[in-house]
């Protein structure tokens, strides 16, 4: 009896460490060995409606890895008011040549396929705004080492995006948004 026992008691040790290493195993993939870390972000307004709606969960991956155009990205913005984490739409990369006609993006001369939303034509005009308009502006250049991003509700002024704030620096990209909690993909 005392022998059938030890060998259970084996076999149940041995399971528990196989699943130990198992959870390892697939931890250490998931995040690319430590490299990489998932977060939970919350959508706090509209700025990127269509893509995300206001008060929406969604997942990112930080660092952000390899960067494309079309990537909903997470960037440090620091203000008087302090530092936030501000999700965009990365629109240029390095070189590209980017304009807005209308509302809808151009890069390197060719439109982009990403939804956008425009609430209020008549709001086209902002005195913050780089050239003071929302809709029509550039074509600019991307510098090296930096992303030039935007809000997809194109006529929000108040949260920042490269319009108004220039281009920003590759470093002050933190993560890259994957997912919504609800499972929907994010391009």
């Amino acid at each position: 009896m005392a022998a059938v026992a030890r060998s259970t008691l084996r076999r149940i040790r041995i399971a528990v460490w196989a699943a130990i290493a198992a959870v390892v195993v697939v931890g250490g993939w998931a995040t690319r060995l430590g490299t990489r870390w998932p977060s939970v972000y919350y959508m706090t307004g509209p700025s990127m409606e269509p893509t995300l709606a206001a008060q929406e969960y969604f997942f990112t991956w930080s660092p952000p890895g390899t960067l494309q155009r079309g990537h909903l990205v997470i960037f440090r913005y620091v203000d008087e008011d302090g530092e936030f984490h501000v999700l965009r739409r990365l629109a240029g990369l390095p070189g590209d040549t980017v304009e807005m006609q209308a509302g809808q993006m151009l890069v390197n001369g060719e439109r982009q396929p990403w939804p956008f939303l425009v609430l209020n034509p008549s709001a086209w005009r902002s005195t913050f705004a780089i050239g003071g308009n929302l809709f029509t502006w550039g074509p600019w250049v991307v510098p090296p080492d930096s992303v030039l991003l935007l809000s997809d509700t194109r006529d929000m002024v108040g949260w920042p995006d490269s319009r108004f704030v220039g281009f920003v620096p590759r470093e002050a990209i933190l993560a890259r948004a994957t997912r919504t909690v609800t499972g929907r993909r994010l391009h």
